[in-house]
This record gives structure tokens, sequence and C-alpha cells, in this order.
């Protein structure tokens, strides 16, 4: 550092880099002033104005320290806390705005959906359009007049309590509102509460004085409560007048145990039951509680019995029709005249004299016919000659079953067959049954070829075709 020569230098070196820092200041400060007091260029944004009541802190430029020492703070963050509230108010006011637009589109859909309902109430399409007002609640639930809607389309449907449910919260939105009244004022007398239908009418006639259905309504509503008091008192009668009844009945049961034990009570009407045959009248015999036997019951033993021809004959005839039993009683006594009882008579010397029973109308008679006859294939040869064949699907029906199927085959190829007789209108028949496939199909191979010696014995007295046809309807 003792050289001059470099110390020299240095200095003026100094002295150029001060002389441009202060330069370079005078320019930018000159350049701020120009932008502060410039009119804003045409190219430019423009910035939002401003309200006079959320003006902002008066901006002091940055040289001007006499301001800067004036400046209050206080008073800036006052200012800028009204500011900040009167953001807030305006953000306010904007949510209102949102939830208004919100609510008018929901009531918008919801009138839409009520419209839909009124179209299809018009159709009478009840169920559909309780779906379209429910929409129309779920949308927008403070008109009464989808409650109200909804209601009528319930009374409709017989759902009542659900009707004045809805009736009930439409008059809570809307006080004045006549029809909810009347809808619910219908529910009531559909159930029955007669008296707060009353109120309900009497609301719509304050409402309405001149309205004509309440007018109706109302004498309606009040017979109906005149005869409820009607009913009222005449069922207070009953009930005093069952009472004096249980009295005496106790009385009379008091009298009937101080009677001697040993004497049935007297004067005990017997109704006059169908006389059967072989049945026997039973009466009962009463007696008062103290002296009826508490006895466990003992059990009965059961002796196998074989039953007589005659007592068959009865049940028989017990399990016909009144009108059969009446038809046959003068036959019944002329066999039971010439049959002697005694224990060495058979069963085979009874059967030659039984009767044959008539022509069955139905399956039950067939087949308890066939059972009773089960023995003897002379008199099932007789039984079933007197049936026309072309009867039997009509007797029949759907309910032929296996055994009864074979029992008549058989009885066609050894009685009918033996004796010469005609067996196409049975077999045509036969042929005719529903369910004539399944009891072939369960048919043994005897039974088969039962079935096509009766087809050959009846070939040479039919006509190709219907033969055909019966060896197909028989699948053999």
């Amino acid at each position: 550092m003792n050289n001059p020569y470099l110390l020299k230098k240095q200095l003026q070196e100094n002295e150029e880099e001060l002389s441009n820092y202060l330069r370079d200041m005078n320019i930018w400060q000159e350049q701020m002033k120009r932008k502060e007091h410039s009119p804003p260029k045409p190219n430019e944004k423009k910035k939002p104005k401003i309200n006079p009541s959320k003006a902002s802190i008066n901006k002091i430029s940055s040289w001007d320290y006499s301001a800067w020492d004036k400046f209050d703070v206080d008073d800036a963050c006052k200012e800028l806390d009204t500011q900040n509230e009167l953001k807030k108010n305006d953000n306010f006011v904007s949510s209102e705005n949102c939830l208004n637009n919100k609510l008018q589109s929901k009531q918008s859909e919801g009138l839409y959906e009520k419209n839909l309902g009124n179209a299809l109430v018009q159709k009478q399409k009840w169920a559909e359009a309780i779906l379209r007002y429910t929409r129309a609640i779920e949308y927008y639930d403070k008109d009464p007049i989808f409650y109200a809607n909804r209601a009528l389309c319930y009374l409709k449907t017989n759902e009542f309590k659900l009707a004045i449910i809805d009736c009930t919260s439409s008059l809570e939105l809307d006080k004045t509102y006549v029809k909810a009244f009347q809808r619910r004022s219908a529910a009531y007398m559909a159930l029955g509460m007669y008296n707060e239908a009353k109120k309900d009418i009497q609301d719509v006639l304050k409402l309405e004085p001149n309205n004509k259905q309440a007018k109706v309504d109302i004498e309606v509503v009040n017979n109906k409560i005149k005869q409820g008091e009607v009913q009222k008192i005449s069922d207070i009668k009953c009930q005093k007048t069952n009472a004096t009844n249980k009295l005496q009945s106790k009385i009379i049961s008091s009298k009937m145990l101080c009677k001697e034990d040993d004497k049935p009570i007297q004067n005990i009407v017997i109704p006059e039951w169908p006389q059967r045959v072989g049945c026997k009248q039973i009466t009962s015999i009463h007696k008062p509680p103290h002296l009826r036997s508490k006895k466990p019951f003992s059990t009965l033993k059961i002796n196998d019995v074989q039953a007589d021809q005659e007592e068959l004959n009865n049940i028989h005839l017990l399990q016909t029709t009144l009108k059969e039993i009446c038809e046959k009683k003068n036959k019944d006594q002329s066999i039971n005249k010439e049959i002697i009882p005694t224990k060495k008579d058979s069963v085979q010397t009874i059967k030659k004299h039984a009767a044959i029973p008539p022509v069955p109308l139905t399956y039950v008679q067939l087949k308890q016919d066939w059972a009773y006859l089960q023995n003897d294939p002379k008199l099932l040869f007789q039984y079933l000659k007197q049936i026309p064949g072309k009867r039997l699907p009509s007797i029949v029906r759907n309910s032929m079953d296996n055994d009864l199927f074979v029992d008549i085959l058989r009885i066609l190829r050894a009685e009918f067959v033996k004796n010469g007789c005609d067996i196409t209108d049975y077999l045509i028949g036969i042929s005719e049954l529903p369910r004539l496939q399944m009891l072939v199909m369960f048919c043994s191979s005897n039974e088969v070829s039962c079935i096509k010696e009766l087809l050959n014995y009846v070939s040479n007295s039919v006509s190709e075709n219907a033969f055909k046809n019966l060896k197909e309807s028989f699948g053999v």
C-alpha cells in the first residue's frame, strides 16, 4: 500500500462506483414519479372500481417522509376492519342468492312431478300417481297441494290412515286449505270416526259457508252419529238382558244341585235327526259337575270280528246319498226277509241275493261299488254292463288309478269277451281318458297282452281309421 500509484488508482475506482450508484438512484426516482403522474395507457387492463364506502387507505409516496410521520396506524386498521365486514356481507348476500336459486330449482322439479301425478289421476292410475306425488314432496316439502293430492290417491286405494296423515301435514302448512279438510273428513267417515269427520266439515263451513258438498256431508254425519247412539243404547240393553239370563241360569243350576242324585232331568229337547238304516239314536244324560266321575278314561280292547254281509250293505248305504237310500229301502227290506240270519250262512249265498248298485255319478261311487263287488266277477260284469262305455271319461275324469284300470280290462276280457258282448264303446271311452298313456306305461307284460287281445277282438267290428286311433291312443 506504500505505492502511491496504486492508491490513486483505487480511489478513482471507488469514486466511479459511487457516481454510478447515485446516477442509478436518480433515474429510478424519476421513473417512479412519471408512473404516478402519467395517465393509464389504453392497452392496459382497467382495474375494478372501488366504491367510496369501501375506499382504501390513501397511498403515501415512498419519498414523502413528512407524510409518513403524520400516518395514523389505528385509523388505517379501523378502515381495514370496515372493508372486511363489507366483504363478509357481500359474501352472505351471494350465499343467500345461491340458496334461493337452489330452492327455486327444487320447487320447479316438484311442480313438474305434481303435474305428472295430476295427469295420472285423470287416467285413474292411483298407484303411479302416488309415486309422482312422493317424488314431488321429496323435492319440495313445503307445498300443501302435494300432500292433499296424494291423500286423494290414498282415498281411492282405501288407505284411509295414510290419507289422514297427508291431510294433517297439508293443514300444518296451510290452515285454510278446504280440500284437505274435506278429504280428511272422508277418510274419517270411512273409518267410522264420525265425530272427527264432523269437526273437519264444520271447519269447511267456517271457511266456505256456501259449500254444498259440506252441507250434504254434515247431514250424513249427523245421521250416522244418531244411529251410533241408538246402537249403543241397544247394546247396553242386550248386555243387561244377558246378565239377567246368566243370573237366572246360575240360580237354576244351584236348584238342580239340590235335587236327588239318581233322577235325570226331564223335558230334554231331542233334535229330530234323519233316520238311517242300522243306526241308533243316542240321547245325552245331564249330570251336575259334583256327580261326574273323576276317573281317567279306560283303554278299550278292540277284537277283530268278521262283519256280516248285512252290515257291509248298511255301511255302503250310509256312504251313498239320501235319495239312493230312499230308493233302495224297499229292496233291502225284501232281501233281508229272504236271508236267514244263521251263523252257518256263507258270504257267497248272501251275494246271490245282493242288489247291484245303480249307475255311478262320480268316481268315488264307482270306486266304492267296485270294492263292494270285488270278489264276484259275475256281479262286476252285470254292474259294468249297465254303465255306458262312453260315459266312463265323464265319471272318472282325472282320477283313474292303475288298479281299477287293470280290473276293468280283466273283466272285459274274462266276462264280456266270453259272453260275446260288444266292448267297442268301453274301449273308446277308456281311450278318451286324459291319463291313459301313464296308466299303460305302468302296466305289466300280461296286462299289455290283455289290451292287445281286446283290440284284436274289436278289430272286425270297427273301421280301419277308428282301429288305428284306438291303437295310437293305447300306444300298443
